[in-house]
């Protein structure tokens, strides 16, 4: 009964044996093989090798010996202790270096115009006759977007021109005064009236004349008092006809001084007052016709087209026909929660990026933070600004990180620490006789590209085990392959 335990350890120990004598064996295999050693180390390797398989066999027929078994040991630790020294493990370094690590602040967002131009109609009912651009199409400023129907407002145009033409006559006619012919008609005709003056003069004498001497005729009783009375009417008449004789003259002769002296400056301020209406109708309808045609307002792109061709404008109803983002720039949106508020700061870099769209990688800068608070989210608004030729369009959702602070940290390679409990972690540090020293390290935030901060337990510039460390043991005597 008492042989069965140890019969059992022995045959522990046998295993226990074996294994680590494959294992020194593996070791010795892989370090030979990718550095061709001398032939000496190999035969010495063989020889080691020869040992261990005369030892295993040794301890098979004397395991039941407890002295034996302790033969055993000792000469297990001999083995393992001679293969650690003389064999060597390929290994890859990386240097401990500061970098500058990046703080973020992980959002999301949503794309908007920058700023989003309403085109609409000054005129009413008009229809519109041609349409020449379209939605996503890139406008210049002055750009004709829209046609309508004018053919009306041109006839309108054509009578008013004509009034215009008339009232530039009247009054030309007007500055120029009277003409020579239009004189010489005057002065003739108060020549003619001084005529009629003379003769009526005659007439009156020859009829006084008559009147007195039938005066005394009747007197004497020649004649009867009718035929007085007769003479006495007709002398009457004769001086009555001299008299409008004599307005007729005084009316030429005033018609004569006013062509000498040409219109009067009422009648030209009224002629100047009927050709300035008639120029400001043209006007008018020449504002309207402009209006027939709608042009671009700003250099932008076209996002939204309402107007078709048909359609009959309606300026008080506010009708959009086009709307245009300005310059074809958009903005990016992103509301972040209050407590990270006060790291914003403008001009800060932010990294845009969309799980929809894997091509979408770009660099936005913060220009603003909104100074409202939403009452229900406690969210915020930062505006950024977004390069041109980014390839987004208005209402995309976007990732954000926005970049707050940049700081020099210690980092190695993810692959050279072996992590350990409670933020730990464990590195092979290269001494100078090639040997590896086991070092402890704090360790911090992962950082891009596959390295991790570290807090302590090591230093820049130290240069530290990467492949392989996996099978490293302190004191390990390594190469250091390229």
């Amino acid at each position: 009964m008492s042989q069965q335990p140890m019969e059992k350890s022995s045959n522990y120990s046998h295993g226990q044996l074996a294994t680590q004598v494959n294992h020194s064996v593996d070791k010795m295999m892989l370090s030979q093989q990718p550095h061709q050693r001398p032939k000496r180390n190999s035969n010495f390797v063989i020889g080691i090798v020869i040992g261990v398989v005369a030892t295993i066999i040794g301890t098979k027929f004397i395991g039941n010996n407890p002295a034996n078994q302790s033969v055993s040991q000792e000469t297990l630790a001999n083995i393992s202790s001679a293969t650690s020294n003389t064999v060597s493990q390929s290994i890859t370094t990386t240097t401990a270096k500061i970098i500058n690590v990046e703080s973020k602040i992980e959002a999301t967002g949503i794309i908007l115009p920058y700023e989003l131009i309403p085109v609409m109609s000054q005129v009413n009912n008009l229809q519109i006759k041609s349409i020449l651009v379209d939605e996503g199409d890139f406008v210049n400023q002055g750009q004709v977007l829209i046609r309508l129907d004018d053919a009306v407002l041109q006839a309108e145009r054509r009578q008013a021109q004509a009034v215009v033409q008339q009232a530039q006559a009247r009054l030309a006619e007007l500055k120029a005064g009277a003409r020579r012919e239009e004189l010489a008609r005057a002065k003739e005709s108060i020549n003619i009236v001084r005529s009629e003056i003379l003769e009526a003069q005659a007439d009156l004498r020859l009829a006084q004349v008559k009147l007195e001497r039938n005066r005394q005729l009747q007197v004497e009783g020649a004649i009867s008092r009718d035929r007085l009375d007769e003479l006495v009417n007709e002398a009457l008449v004769k001086k009555t006809s001299l008299e409008r004789s004599k307005a007729k003259l005084r009316e030429a002769q005033q018609q004569l001084l006013e062509l000498q002296k040409g219109p009067r400056r009422e009648v030209i301020a009224q002629a100047q007052a009927s050709l300035a209406e008639a120029l400001a109708r043209v006007k008018l309808i020449e504002t309207r016709l402009k209006e027939t045609i709608i042009i671009a307002p700003v250099n932008g792109k076209v996002a939204k087209r309402n107007a078709r061709v048909g359609d009959v404008t309606s300026a008080g109803n506010n009708q959009e026909l086009f709307t245009i983002i300005q310059d074809g720039k958009l903005e990016l949106e992103v509301r972040v929660p209050e407590s990270e508020l006060r790291n914003i700061r403008p001009q800060q870099r932010v990294e845009i990026s969309s799980t929809a769209d894997q091509s979408i990688n770009l660099i936005g800068i913060v220009r603003d933070i909104n100074p409202i608070i939403d009452r229900e989210s406690r969210q915020g608004i930062v505006n950024v600004d977004l390069p041109v030729d980014n390839g987004l369009k208005p209402g995309m959702f976007i990732q954000a990180n926005i970049i707050t602070t940049t700081e020099p940290r210690l980092t190695i390679p993810m692959a050279a620490v072996i992590p350990q409990n409670n933020g730990k972690g464990t590195v092979y540090v290269l001494q100078e006789n090639n040997m590896v020293k086991s070092q402890p390290v704090s360790l911090g935030e992962i950082v891009d590209n596959n390295a991790i901060e570290i807090l302590s337990g090591i230093r820049s510039g130290d240069t530290i085990a990467l492949k392989g460390v996996d099978y490293l043991q302190d004191g390990n005597t390594v190469d250091v392959v390229q």
